[in-house]
């Protein structure tokens, strides 16, 4: 047995554009969630941010704050894996999001407010990051 855990930094993104959270279906496993991933080595987590959202949704940010940093332990195939989770508040460059488009990873997303996060079609999304996004949009973002 490897005496070393399988162990990952990770960073999710919370995208507000007019009083609105970007949330996407993943296209593996057909949940709601924020566009996020695994760091790359040698990248910090708010490089890795910059560039999930880029891949994800083809959007520059601009405005980049750290909302909150939570640790866990997964399960996949393998094995047990151990994450510290980086969640980020970010922008669209200039509030622009013309450029919008999303990648293969989701099958289709939604710009939810307040309001709308209570709709079951959201069960699925993660209660800490259901939580985060509701602290958002009760804010002046």
């Amino acid at each position: 047995m490897n005496p070393y855990p399988d162990y990952r930094i990770a960073v999710e993104a919370i995208i507000v554009h007019e009083g609105k959270v970007l949330l996407a279906k993943r296209a593996d496993n057909g949940a709601w969630y924020v566009p996020a991933g695994k760091a790359k080595y040698e990248e910090t987590p708010k490089e890795a941010v910059i560039r999930e959202v880029r891949e994800e949704t083809n959007l520059e940010v601009d405005s980049i704050e750290e909302l909150h940093v939570r640790a866990f332990k997964g399960r996949k195939a393998s094995g047990d894996f151990y994450s510290v989770m980086f969640t980020y508040l970010v922008r669209p460059g200039n509030g622009d999001i013309r450029s919008f488009r999303l990648n293969d990873e989701h099958t289709e997303y939604a710009w939810a407010g307040r309001q709308e996060l209570g709709d079951s079609r959201y069960d699925s999304l993660l209660p800490e990051v259901r939580r985060i996004v509701a602290n958002v949009l009760s804010s002046r973002w």
